[in-house]
């Protein structure tokens, strides 16, 4: 009988993306026993490695993390198709199968798969269901805000995307819902990305969270018992936030080489543009949807399409969506920018009589997303 090994990597001690525990050494103690008591079974043996949070940047000893899978099979002589990596990125076999190309051609794949949490969160088979409060049918009065903008881990491209509303004259406070927890001061400081003294004066941006970082983080992501251990972040109640604006911009958790440099060693960047895309589709562009909410996303080039083909539909009826179709990182975040700057710069009672045509839209997203599957955790 096939023996499996499974191991979750949000176990690892040290997940510093740029120095990330080598888990082929670290996580593996099961299996290098196994094959030391059974020498002949290391051609049937099955791996799995799963790490479906956001993040596939890490690095481990200066490389891509696939290089170190690829060297732990080489090792104990573990054919590359018996192991399996699972991702929370839609792009993962994009991006591995673009570093193969270039640093194992001759090498055997190992597989990789991906599961995006966001879908299946809302589901009505997920386990929250009965208890989730969501907006099932739109209030018809007129709101106190244009659009809601949450920016809390402050990543390197959301960084980028804030930099670019500063100098458009887009941070608007009094129209719209936003946060930027940017805290500064070696928190969330990046070189390429410095940020001038009239914008650093009045960060952090806190609409929805107040506090410090930890009070703010802890707030987040704090545990609601009625959720049966979810926490507020993926299934509290935002319809306080849904129901007092008309759109939301969203910018996704992915550390993508092709929206952002994330580390001040431009080597480093320059390694990983050429292969590494990624693309998260979690409760930030889910929870929308699930709230009758249209949004304008910040996301890995082809989010939009991606979404089309599974059947959602999105809004080029209404405003430009061709910073989706673009690669030049710069270019796209300036196509987006133009859309924030068209659509927010509409009165109320314009994005009022918008928001209502879109209904069979946004009806139609939400109602595609209840019927979504939910994940067999222990698949």
């Amino acid at each position: 009988m096939t023996k499996i090994f499974k191991y979750e990597l949000i176990e690892c001690e040290e997940r510093v993306w740029d120095n990330w525990e080598d888990f082929t050494q670290t996580q593996t103690a099961d299996l290098i026993s196994y094959l030391r008591n059974n020498p002949t079974e290391h051609l049937t043996v099955k791996i799995h490695f799963t790490y479906t949070s956001e993040g596939t940047t890490w690095l481990i000893n200066g490389k891509w993390f696939p290089d170190a899978i690829h060297k732990f099979a080489h090792k104990y002589s573990i054919p590359l198709s018996n192991i399996t990596f699972r991702s929370g990125s839609a792009n993962i076999q994009k991006s591995y199968d673009a570093w193969h190309s270039l640093y194992a051609p001759d090498d055997d794949k190992m597989n990789v798969e991906f599961e995006n949490f966001g879908f299946a969160l809302y589901g009505r088979a997920n386990r929250y269901f009965s208890e989730l409060e969501f907006t099932e049918e739109a209030p018809t009065h007129y709101r106190s805000h244009k659009y809601n903008c949450f920016n809390r881990n402050m990543l390197g491209h959301r960084q980028k995307f804030m930099l670019a509303m500063h100098e458009n004259n887009l941070i608007d406070t009094e129209t719209s819902m936003t946060s930027f927890h940017y805290w500064g001061n070696g928190v969330d400081d990046l070189p390429m990305y410095p940020v001038p003294e009239e914008l650093a004066s009045q960060l952090p941006i806190q609409y929805d969270i107040k506090g410090d970082w930890q009070t703010a983080f802890d707030e987040l992501f704090r545990i609601d018992p009625k959720h049966h251990g979810g926490d507020w972040n993926k299934v509290g109640d935002y319809r306080y936030i849904y129901e007092n604006c008309y759109f939301t911009i969203t910018t996704e958790s992915s550390e993508c080489f092709g929206l952002a440099d994330y580390h001040q060693d431009s080597a480093i960047n320059d390694y990983m543009r050429e292969f590494h895309r990624e693309m998260f589709i979690t409760e930030k562009t889910t929870r929308p949807m699930l709230n009758l909410h249209p949004q304008i996303l910040y996301c890995s080039t082809g989010t939009l399409d991606y979404l089309k083909s599974l059947g959602y539909k999105t809004f080029s009826n209404y405003w430009n969506e061709d910073y989706d179709n673009e690669t030049n990182p710069d270019k796209k975040l300036s196509l987006m920018i133009d859309t924030i700057k068209d659509v927010s710069s509409k009165s109320i009672e314009e994005l009022h009589e918008m928001y209502w045509d879109m209904m069979p839209i946004l009806k139609h997203n939400q109602e595609l997303l209840l019927s979504q599957k939910a994940i067999d955790w222990n698949a």
